[in-house]
């Protein structure tokens, strides 16, 4: 038996009626986003809410996975932070504690307004953030909901309006009374977790089109081999696209963001699978500070470089608003 309905046959109405009725709402509130939703428009699949955290969880390409669920800090979601750094960072997922952010709603079906995308490819976070805490207070209690709402969209192509090798995604940020000013060279809108022996190889271009490998040095070597990289330190670039590739170059998986910004590659150690990070921040500086809803449009594209530069064209000829920020 469900468990509100549980309540509602064993609590007497001439009770506490406001109480069963708060406990119904808080359980609503706590489901809310649980279930497992997946989208496929037959070249990009996702799922989200796995394991009741509120981010996109895994992605295929042709059936191949390239992101899988690792923990609640890894993934695809958007975060923040203020000038206290890692000190002050809400995260749509959770904090490091794995303790999930407050769903405030979840849209199974969603797509922008002014695009003609088909609802049933996409989907739409709203959540209050929990700082993700890892430079405080990860090794007792976790993070705290902040005064921010989140609001990640995430729709597919259909190759009607748009390829099918993109994924639009609309990310809002809101403060909330009693939140710390947002850095936005800082915040990472959005960022993804790709397994590293899948897509080993980092690639960045600074218009879209022209893509060269990103390469670090490692003892006296350049390389663009993420897994000889060392593990945590973030390599930054400037530019609007950021991707992850296969050797040959068959498959790639990247971030578009329509003007230049800084752009962040890193190697994780996943707490499942070894991972690579790729980060656009909001913008190269400048701050978030008033109660505003502000958008960022970005775009997740896949495919051989060539295929994601001539995405990237389609989309830019297509889209007219990539938002505020």
């Amino acid at each position: 038996m469900p468990i509100y309905i549980f309540l509602l046959e064993n609590f007497k109405l001439n009770k506490n009626l406001k109480c069963v009725i708060s406990v119904i709402s808080f359980l609503f509130a706590a489901n809310a986003g649980a279930q497992v939703t997946t989208k496929n428009n037959g070249v990009i699949a996702f799922d989200s809410n796995a394991n009741g955290v509120p981010m996109i969880s895994e992605i295929r390409i042709l059936g191949t996975a390239v992101m899988k669920y690792d923990n609640v800090g890894a993934g695809f979601q958007m975060t923040a932070r203020s000038s206290a750094g890692n000190a002050y960072n809400p995260t749509q997922a959770g904090d490091c504690r794995q303790h999930p952010s407050q769903v405030l709603s979840f849209s199974s079906n969603w797509s922008p307004s002014d695009l003609q995308l088909n609802a049933q490819n996409g989907v739409m976070f709203n959540v209050a953030p929990r700082d993700y805490a890892e430079s405080t207070s990860c090794a007792s209690v976790g993070g705290v909901v902040l005064p921010f709402q989140f609001e990640f969209g995430a729709t597919l192509g259909d190759a009607v309006s748009l390829p099918k090798e993109l994924m639009v995604l609309d990310l809002y940020y809101t403060r909330q009374q009693g939140a710390e000013i947002v850095q936005k060279g800082q915040s990472e809108a959005p960022v993804i977790f790709p397994m590293l022996n899948v897509m080993p190889y980092a690639y960045s271009s600074v218009d879209g089109s022209t893509i060269v490998p990103f390469n670090v040095v490692v003892n006296g070597a350049p390389t663009n081999d993420v897994r000889k990289w060392p593990i945590g330190p973030n390599q930054y670039t400037q530019g609007k696209l950021i991707m992850m590739c296969t050797l040959s170059q068959t498959n790639c998986i990247g971030l578009y963001s329509n003007k230049e910004t800084i752009n962040i590659f890193s190697r994780r150690a996943g707490a499942k699978y070894p991972l690579s990070m790729l980060a656009l921040t909001i913008d190269s500086g400048g701050e978030i500070a008033d109660f505003d809803r502000h958008h960022a449009r970005k775009l997740l594209v896949v495919g051989t470089p060539s295929t994601i530069a001539t995405v990237i064209s389609q989309a830019s000829s297509a889209i007219s608003d990539w938002g505020d920020l």
